[in-house]
């Protein structure tokens, strides 16, 4: 499906292929289509409930548009809203929550009388009684009848019965009666509240920049200009709240897991360091608008959330993610540098067992080496690995030095 046509069913229809819809012509012989060559016979299926496919004509409201893009994402389905004449159309890629709030639908296809199909050019249909018939243009036909097994199609001069899996045609338009009123202007659509909205924030600076300058007082300061922005313009005032909330959150929660907080990311691992323990936990949500904007998640299973004073305080850091300096040499810093592991790996226990005390000699203290059988236990690429416990050096910048130097040596043969 490529386009929606506007169609004033009120008035006589220009559209020659339409008057099709008007004409009768019974004496027109059904012609049974028993092969077709010159084409492939890949043609989109029926829709399904709830499932969408490319070219699936939707409705919402009084607002149609087709199903443009289908992608593996959080937002998988992409629509393109037909365009006003003084306008472009608006492109939207949405979750499938906000399709069913939003009331999207899918109107079928294939619905006699109503659907257009076009047969590609160049293509040869072989009749049951053996004659051939080639198309050297595409041509566009109406579809007249739908079984389960067969669909017919017809022009003013001919009529043919196509099986399903031979049907080498695509979608062309469908006719949507759309009630027309002119007397009273209609409100905007939700869809159109949430594409004014998105775009208000989006030209709003503020809200682009860093995460923790969007208190709440310049969040109404931001609604009150959207507000201004809507003069003279018919909607509901409750959607336009409901519309605006949703929006806003969705636009905190990108900007919370693109930039984070204060160097806090979502899903981030953090630590604290008390009593010369170490307890694990992870970032699960970043909320601006609240006192306490983070929540973290804690091994023990623990939920608390926390301001970044007390975050300082109670010396939670997070962690930086396990960097690479070789297959055989890795390490974890923290945000303020409190935590510092490395690890070095050997592909055998022999090559582990000899390199041990050379290395030990040169980083620090070393724990025994253990072998890693999953994935998540390893740090480096190898099997066997052992952790620095102790650093020689007591600079963080001299021991990212000794393991820069250490990974540059070949720890894949035996030591000279």
């Amino acid at each position: 499906m490529s386009q929606l046509f506007h169609l004033d069913t009120a008035m006589r229809n220009p559209n020659q292929l339409l008057k099709l819809l008007e004409s009768e012509n019974p004496a027109l012989e059904v012609r049974e289509v028993i092969a077709v060559f010159g084409a492939s016979l890949t043609q989109p299926k029926l829709p399904k409930l709830h499932q969408f496919q490319l070219g699936d004509i939707v409705t919402q409201g009084q607002c149609y548009g087709v199903v443009t893009g289908l992608n593996e994402t959080d937002r998988p389905i992409t629509i393109t809203w037909d365009a006003n004449n003084d306008s472009e159309p608006d492109i939207f890629a949405y979750t499938l929550d906000e399709i069913r709030f939003l009331g999207i639908a899918i109107i079928p296809q294939l619905i006699p009388l109503k659907t257009i199909v076009e047969l590609p050019a160049n293509i040869t249909i072989q009749l049951a009684n053996t004659k051939f018939v080639k198309f050297n243009q595409a041509n566009p036909l109406l579809v007249e009848e739908v079984s389960e097994h067969h669909l017919i199609i017809c022009s003013f001069e001919e009529r043919y019965r196509f099986p399903k899996e031979l049907f080498p045609g695509k979608l062309f338009a469908c006719i949507v009666d759309i009630p027309i009123s002119a007397q009273v202007p209609s409100n905007l659509s939700l869809i159109a509240l949430k594409s004014k909205v998105k775009l208000h924030l989006k030209m709003a600076k503020a809200v682009n920049d860093n995460l923790s300058c969007l208190i709440a007082m310049k969040k109404q300061q931001l609604f009150e200009e959207l507000v201004l922005e809507l003069a003279g313009k018919n909607y509901d005032t409750e959607e336009l709240n409901e519309v605006w909330s949703a929006v806003w959150a969705e636009q905190i929660a990108n900007l919370a897991k693109e930039q984070g907080l204060c160097n806090f990311k979502l899903g981030e691992r953090v630590l604290k360091q008390r009593e010369g323990l170490e307890i694990w936990g992870t970032i699960v949500e970043l909320n601006v608008e609240l006192t306490r904007p983070f929540q973290i998640e804690w091994e023990q299973g623990e939920v608390q959330n926390y301001s970044l004073i007390e975050l300082k305080c109670l010396g939670i850091t997070p962690l930086k993610p396990v960097i690479k300096l070789s297959p055989n040499v890795a390490y974890q810093i923290s945000e303020d540098g409190s935590y510092f592991k490395a690890w070095i790996g050997f592909r055998t226990k022999g090559l582990a067992k000899a390199w041990w005390r050379i290395i030990k000699k040169q980083v620090g203290y070393l724990s025994h080496w253990r072998e890693c059988f999953s994935a998540e236990l390893k740090h480096t690429e190898k099997r066997y690995e052992c952790v620095v416990e102790k650093f020689r050096q007591k600079t963080v910048a001299k021991r990212l030095s000794n393991l820069q130097k250490l990974a540059e040596i070949n720890l894949e043969e035996m030591p000279r």
